[in-house]
């Protein structure tokens, strides 16, 4: 019986699976972020903050980054505070309320990819 080494095919799709895992964690933070975003009342144009927000897989798959695009650049002073305004932090807290659930992301993308 010859014997036939699977190591490549694993490998790769362990390499996928990681990626799929950070996009799946991105979107996922990003939706608990959207959730506790402080949208302003009165304002030109109320939500635009929560519009702005994204995430990014950092390159080579090593983790994501969470911000405000150009589009809302008072984003930072809205999470960290200012002078004139309190903190109100979205950004982190929406990531740590999004924590619980990244088992259930591994969970469905290794699966999906490697079977039972």
């Amino acid at each position: 019986m010859d014997y036939k080494s699977y190591k490549n095919a694993v490998l790769l799709a362990m390499k996928l699976c990681k990626h799929e895992f950070c996009v799946g964690i991105g979107t996922l933070a990003v939706a608990e972020v959207q959730s506790i975003t402080p949208v302003g009342v009165g304002t030109v144009n109320p939500g635009n903050l929560e519009k702005c927000i994204v995430s990014e897989v950092i390159s080579g798959d090593e983790g994501i980054y969470i911000g405000v695009t150009t589009g809302a650049p008072y984003g930072k002073w809205v999470d960290q505070g200012s002078s004139k305004q309190k903190a109100q932090h979205f950004l982190q807290d929406g990531a740590n309320n999004a924590s619980p659930k990244l088992a259930l992301v591994a969970e469905r993308v290794y699966k999906q990819r490697m079977g039972k």
